[in-house]
């Protein structure tokens, strides 16, 4: 009966949290509709040169972040620092007219951009689904009621404890008690506001919280979080090669058999609490990333993942310079299809468990 629930919940999530598809005009339906269609018909033999435009893209706000967190690579790797200007987002959008949903999420924090909210609700007006990341830590009573006053179909909170100290151990500069009451500030007035909102807990896995495991869907549940998305630290091979020593004791492979034993009592009691639990790092059927979705960087510059360190080396093209179909269909995009339908790892993909 509990499974039945949950997946009614799902069904409904999706329908509520799309609401700016289902207000968008109906040329607009028609537009995202058939390139979504285009793009499921693609999948299916996932040619090397595709007929769809992305369904979905990330989009890094900015790549300024107001914390140093422990199993960051940014500094090691010399992120470069910039923000995404409004104007800028408009030119992307206009390229990208057929998204159905859009990740606003990158190296930074989203909410240190100043027009963020003016590319929520500009994004909303084209009928595009507005999915956030963010720590949390900048939700200040005028940034919530804002919130409220757009569309926003999901918010995932990165958090790795449910301890002050161990949290502000791992998240330094953050404040736990802070975060922890502002989240209840925002799950209170988004009900208030009748806002369908979906705010969700993104949980990254290291040696210092596997313990705690179970103890996040216990801590969401008394915050009336109804979603959890586990993922591991990263143990590619470009992320590895950048840990410090003291990061690489956090890669999770060298605790497999406790890591299932903990996802295993922790999906247990999602399912007693009807909180959905998602460990993204289950068996993957390939990689739909170069078909179905892009990345695009606050300087518009362009890779096949979310995931991809080296802009420069192993970047597709810049969408405020080169022309879309160009980069979407140019000699390096079809290289990345071609070695992933046959479950093969492009340099920058190996030791991804979606390949």
């Amino acid at each position: 009966m509990a499974y039945r629930i949950m997946r009614l919940r799902k069904y409904y999530d999706i329908t509520r949290t799309n609401r700016p598809f289902f207000k968008s005009s109906l040329k607009q339906k028609i537009k995202i509709s058939s390139n979504i269609l285009k793009f499921w018909k693609n999948n299916l033999k996932k040619p090397l040169v595709i007929s769809n435009k992305p369904v979905v893209a990330q989009i890094e706000p900015t790549s300024m972040c107001n914390l140093k967190c422990a199993m960051c690579i940014r500094d090691k790797i010399g992120v470069p620092i910039g923000t995404m200007s409004f104007e800028n987002f408009k030119k992307i959008l206009n390229q990208l007219d057929s998204l159905f949903k859009i990740h606003l999420s990158g190296q930074g924090e989203a909410f240190l951009n100043k027009d963020l909210f003016k590319m929520i609700d500009y994004a909303n007006k084209r009928g595009i689904v507005v999915n956030l990341n963010t720590n949390a830590t900048l939700f200040s009573e005028e940034v919530i009621k804002k919130i409220c006053d757009v569309e926003i179909g999901e918010i995932a909170i990165s958090i790795e404890s449910t301890k002050k100290k161990e949290y502000e151990q791992i998240r330094k500069g953050a404040n736990f008690d802070q975060v922890r009451e502002s989240i209840k500030k925002l799950n209170y007035l988004l009900k208030k506001n009748k806002k369908k909102t979906i705010v969700s807990f993104a949980v990254t896995i290291l040696k210092e919280n596997l313990e705690e495991l179970p103890e996040f869907v216990r801590f969401a549940d008394s915050l009336g979080i109804k979603k959890i998305i586990v993922q591991t630290i990263q143990e590619k091979e470009d992320y590895v090669k950048n840990y410090s020593s003291e990061a690489k004791k956090n890669t999770i492979s060298i605790y497999k058999e406790k890591l299932r034993e903990k996802i295993n009592e922790s999906k247990k009691i999602a399912k007693d609490k009807k909180i959905e639990f998602i460990f993204d790092e289950e068996k993957s059927n390939g990689c739909i990333w170069p078909w179905r979705s892009i990345y695009i960087t606050w300087n518009g510059n362009v890779t096949s993942c979310c995931k991809i360190l080296d802009y420069k080396k192993d970047g597709m093209g810049n969408l405020l310079t080169d022309n879309f179909w160009k980069i979407w269909n140019g000699k390096k995009y079809q290289m990345f299809r071609n070695l992933l339908r046959k479950r093969q790892a492009p340099s920058p993909c190996k030791g991804c468990n979606m390949v």
